[in-house]
């Protein structure tokens, strides 16, 4: 995640975040933004922030990151400030994005904005190169080690074949890979499984801080 901000100084904060490589404007009166990130299991984008006053958050989403929708229309979000619902005005929305106005207390530090569709990092099936899948079935069959492996998914996550938050930061860990990872492995080179179930094992070791990225 990368922030910029056009008054880092001032209780008046401006400026544009990337998030899971989208651009998200916002405008703070009274407060300064802290972060901003999306959390795809929730269909939720969290804003954290230190407040001195009463004031607003204007932000824009673009709709490719979150949105609310019923059927084919819009639909109004969900807005939790420090965990309580709070009301918000829709102010602009195009087919590209969304930008809502939302009040907040001095002191409130939280806004969850809760839609019906987040982007998911592991929702596409990508293309991957046929000799990962040939380490893949290597590994299941005990012809290479852990450490092979994992290169080979950092590969994929280098290369941007496998997309994962830019938040997160990448090693490996010590934890011991479940049994049911090689056996996905071993279904997947044998084409078994697509690339998607494959890749829900991937993001499991992820999660689970098994493999750090």
């Amino acid at each position: 995640m990368i922030l910029f901000t056009s008054f880092p100084f001032s209780y008046g904060d401006v400026g544009t975040v990337s998030v899971n490589s989208f651009d998200v404007d916002y405008n703070i009166e009274n407060g300064i933004l802290d972060t901003i990130f999306l959390d795809p299991d929730f269909v939720e984008l969290i804003l954290t922030m230190d407040t001195s006053s009463d004031g607003t958050v204007e932000i824009t989403i673009p709709r490719s990151l979150l949105d609310a929708k019923f059927d084919t229309f819009d639909d109004e979000f969900f807005i939790l400030v420090d965990g309580f619902e709070t009301d918000y005005a829709e102010i602009d929305s195009t087919s590209e994005s969304r930008t809502l106005v939302i009040p907040f207390f001095g002191g409130d530090s939280f806004i969850d904005i809760i839609g019906t569709d987040a982007l998911n990092p592991f929702s596409l099936e990508p293309e991957i190169p046929p000799w990962i899948k040939n380490n893949a079935g290597w590994w299941a069959d005990g012809q290479i080690d852990d450490t092979a492996f994992i290169q080979g998914i950092q590969y994929l996550i280098t290369e941007e074949i496998m997309n994962i938050p830019q938040t997160e930061s990448g090693e490996i860990s010590g934890n011991e890979i479940p049994p049911w990872i090689k056996n996905n492995a071993g279904w997947w080179a044998d084409g078994q499984i697509d690339d998607t179930a494959f890749i829900q094992g991937i993001q499991y070791l992820i999660t689970n801080g098994i493999l750090q990225v």
